[in-house]
């Protein structure tokens, strides 16, 4: 037997090379986010200023002295919706000292607004959901925090980032880290 044949040959060294690029890729990919998330952990929320969809603003002031929970979302992620009844459950048992808001994400990847209210209805979210612009998005830029979905980021009432927590969360992990944001630092 002569051996494998040139083609033969590249036919499985090029899927093979295609594999490992995309493993090393994303890797790649996802300790530079999780970096970027641990990168907000212990530093403060930044001053922002954004509409919810029932037209009221809310800014860093509105927040000061409780807790928050920053939860970001988008319509097409997978991991958001797997989260979502958590997060429902979350809101309907979180104690009076915290806020909850969900920033959607959809306006600045022009999502069409049919499909960013079929995701709004869909989810069920009680607590108040802002909508991200462009400026809401420079300015968390700017501050090297991630811009990936889900992420929740849990503040203490002093407006220090205390949790980053990324991807889809289980009720377990969004508890802890509300509790834990409770206990002085």
């Amino acid at each position: 037997m002569r051996g494998m044949s040139r083609r033969t040959l590249f036919s499985i060294i090029v899927p093979v090379v295609l594999v490992v690029a995309y493993f090393a890729i994303t890797s790649g990919v996802r300790a530079h986010v999780s970096g970027l998330i641990e990168h907000s952990v212990n530093k403060p929320l930044p001053d922002f200023t954004l509409l919810d969809r029932a037209g009221k603003t809310w800014s860093k002031s509105d927040l000061a002295g409780k807790r928050a929970v920053v939860h970001f979302f988008r319509s097409h992620c997978h991991s958001c919706e797997v989260e979502a009844p958590a997060i429902r459950e979350l809101e309907k048992n979180k104690p009076d000292d915290v806020i909850w808001l969900h920033v959607m994400t959809d306006v600045v990847l022009d999502v069409s607004k049919e499909t960013t209210a079929a995701t709004i209805a869909r989810k069920k979210f009680t607590e108040p959901i802002l909508m991200a612009d462009e400026a809401f998005m420079d300015l968390f830029h700017k501050a090297s925090w991630a811009q990936v979905t889900p992420v929740t980021y849990v503040v203490d009432a002093q407006g220090t980032v205390r949790y980053g927590l990324r991807g889809h969360q289980t009720m377990a992990a969004i508890h802890e880290a509300i509790d834990a944001a409770a206990k002085p630092q």
